[in-house]
C-alpha cells in the first residue's frame, strides 16, 4: 500500500526506516562522512587514548551526528607484537526496534607477523541487519606504540562542489519509440 511520507496525515506516521531509505536512495548505499564540522578528525592523545572530533555521517541511509569530541580507549599493545584495531561507528537495532549508534574500538588479534584488520559487522540495516559497523580508522599498534591512524572513510562532497563538474546536456534527443524530439537545455546557476 502506498503512503505519502512527507505529507500531513493528522498523526505521527513517518518512520526512521523511511528516512533512511530516502537518504540511501539519494546518496547511495555506501557509507560517507559529510563535509562539515571536524569530519571525525582523530587525535592520538596517549599510548592508549584517541579523541574523535565532531562530524556527521551517513551509513546505510542512517544519519549519525557527533556534536562534541569523544575520547576512546585503545587497549594497550604487547611488546614484540603488532595489531590493527579499528574505530567504527556501530549501528544497533535492539529490543522493541530501538536504534542507536556509537563509536567503538574493535580490537584486532596480536601477531608477530603482519597484522590484519579485525572482522566487523557488514549486514546492512536496509537488509535486516541489527548490527552494522562503518569503519572510520585503522589504528596500527607496534608493541605498545600507537602508529599513525589510517582514515578508512570517504568524505561526500556537497552538490555545490560538484555541480560545475557535471557534463552539461544540450541539443536534441529523439524519444525512444517515438518520432518526437525534445530539446534539452542546461539552466545555469
Amino acid at each position: 500500500m502506498v503512503e505519502l511520507v512527507t505529507g500531513h496525515a493528522n498523526k505521527a506516521h513517518a518512520t526512521a526506516e523511511q528516512a533512511a531509505g530516502l537518504n540511501a536512495g539519494i546518496l547511495g548505499l555506501d557509507d560517507y562522512v559529510l563535509n562539515v564540522h571536524d569530519k571525525f578528525k582523530i587525535t592520538v592523545v596517549s599510548a592508549n587514548k584517541v579523541t574523535i572530533g565532531t562530524g556527521e555521517l551517513v551509513m546505510q541511509g542512517r544519519h549519525v551526528s557527533q556534536g562534541t569530541p569523544e575520547d576512546l580507549i585503545v587497549t594497550n599493545g604487547s611488546q614484540g607484537q603488532k595489531r590493527n584495531d579499528l574505530i567504527v561507528c556501530r549501528y544497533t537495532k535492539g529490543s522493541q526496534s530501538v536504534e542507536s549508534a556509537k563509536l567503538v574500538v574493535v580490537r584486532g588479534t596480536p601477531t608477530t607477523g603482519t597484522p590484519t584488520d579485525p572482522a566487523v559487522n557488514t549486514t546492512s540495516p536496509l537488509d535486516g541487519g541489527t548490527t552494522y559497523d562503518m569503519p572510520l580508522y585503522r589504528i596500527p599498534l607496534d608493541g605498545i606504540t600507537i602508529g599513525t591512524p589510517v582514515a578508512l572513510f570517504n568524505v561526500l562532497k556537497p552538490m555545490s562542489d560538484v555541480w560545475d563538474s557535471l557534463t552539461p546536456v544540450t541539443g536534441q534527443v529523439k524519444m525512444p519509440y517515438s518520432d518526437r524530439h525534445i530539446t534539452l537545455v542546461r539552466v545555469g546557476r
